[in-house]
C-alpha cells in the first residue's frame, strides 16, 4: 500500500478525484484502472486519483475537445469499475479537480466521515431502467376515432402517446417502489416509445429489477421491452465534490454523503453523460476498451 505521503509529486500538482475505497481493496483496484491512478491513503480510506484532465488550447482546439472527451470515457469506465469491485464513494465528475497537498489533507482531517460514509451509502448502485414499445403499433390498435383534419389528428395522437408515457412511468414506479432504495423524478428517456426511471438498489440486488418487470399490468407491458442500464456509482446520498473553500488556498470536501433532489441526481450522473457525447458528427470516437456497464434487455409482453 502506498504510504500517505508520496515524494515523487511536487506539491500543488491538481489531480482529479474519482472517489473513496476501502484502503485495504485501493492498490488492487488503481493497479486494475491503470498505472496512472494513484492511491492517497488516510486509516481506513483511500482516495484514487488520476491527473487532471487536459486543457483547451485555442489553436488546437478541435484535437484538445477529442481528448478530453477520450478523459471523460476513461472517468466513465473508472467509475463503473469501482463500483462493481466493492464499497465505493464517487466524486461528481464536475467538481472533481484540487491541488494534490489539499486532497490529502481533507483525507486526513475527515478520514472517519468518510469511513462511516463508505460503509453506510458505499454499496449502492445506480440503474436505469427503461420500458420501450412500438408507440405507431399502438396508435394503430387503439380503438379510437381520430380527427380527420392532420393537425387536430396530430394533437390527438400526441396526446394519446402523452398519456400512454404517463401510464407506463407510473405503473414500472409502483412495480419497482417496494424494494429499492430511491427513484429520480426526472426521467433517463424521453424518446416516443420510452418510459423510465433511474433507480437506486443496493449492490447485488439486481434480481429486484426482473422482479419488478413481473409485477408490471399486463397494460403496461403490452408489446414492450425493458432495458436496465448499470450499475453505475450511485451519486443519491450526494456524491462528494471538491471545492475551494473561504480562505485563499483552501479547499474542501464537500456534501459528504446526504439526501439531494431528484433533480441533483439527474444533473450529476446524466450531466456526465452529456459531456460524453461527441462535439459533431464527424468527432465520433471509436469506443474505449474498457468494458462499459451493463446493457440488459427483456422482452415484458
Amino acid at each position: 500500500m502506498m504510504p500517505a505521503q508520496d515524494p515523487c509529486h511536487p506539491a500543488g500538482r491538481i489531480v482529479r478525484l474519482l472517489g473513496i475505497v476501502a484502503a485495504a481493496e485501493a492498490g488492487t483496484l488503481a493497479a486494475a484502472m491503470g498505472e496512472d491512478v494513484r492511491v492517497l491513503q488516510a486509516g481506513a480510506v483511500a482516495a484514487l486519483v488520476q491527473p487532471r484532465d487536459p486543457p483547451l488550447r485555442r489553436l488546437f482546439l478541435r484535437r484538445d475537445r477529442l481528448a478530453q472527451l477520450r478523459q471523460m470515457q476513461q472517468v466513465q469506465a473508472r467509475l463503473e469499475q469501482a463500483c462493481q469491485a466493492g464499497a465505493f464513494l464517487a466524486c461528481d465528475p464536475a467538481a472533481a479537480h484540487g491541488p494534490e497537498p489539499a486532497l490529502r489533507a481533507i483525507l486526513a482531517a475527515d478520514a472517519a466521515a468518510l469511513a462511516a460514509a463508505l460503509a453506510r451509502f458505499g454499496r449502492r448502485h445506480q440503474w436505469d431502467v427503461i420500458l420501450r414499445w412500438a408507440p405507431d403499433a399502438l396508435l394503430r390498435a387503439a380503438e379510437v376515432e381520430w380527427p380527420a383534419e392532420g393537425a387536430a389528428r396530430a394533437a390527438a395522437m400526441r396526446q394519446a402517446m402523452a398519456e400512454e408515457r404517463a401510464f407506463r412511468t407510473q405503473a414500472l414506479r409502483q412495480a419497482l417502489l417496494p424494494r429499492i432504495i430511491a427513484i429520480a423524478e426526472a426521467p433517463p428517456a424521453s424518446a416516443e416509445g420510452e418510459a423510465g426511471l433511474t433507480v437506486i438498489i443496493q449492490a447485488g440486488a439486481e434480481a429486484l429489477l426482473r422482479e419488478a418487470l413481473a409485477r408490471l399490468p399486463e397494460a403496461a407491458a403490452r408489446e414492450a421491452s425493458c432495458e436496465w442500464r448499470g450499475p453505475l456509482p450511485a451519486l443519491s446520498p450526494a456524491p462528494l465534490r471538491l471545492a475551494p473553500g473561504e480562505a485563499e488556498g483552501e479547499w474542501t470536501l464537500l456534501r459528504l454523503p446526504e439526501p439531494v433532489e431528484p433533480a441533483a441526481l439527474i444533473r450529476l450522473w446524466h450531466g456526465l453523460a452529456e459531456a460524453l457525447q461527441p462535439p459533431s458528427a464527424d468527432a465520433t470516437l471509436e469506443p474505449e476498451a474498457d468494458a462499459p456497464a451493463e446493457t440488459q434487455t427483456a422482452e415484458v409482453a
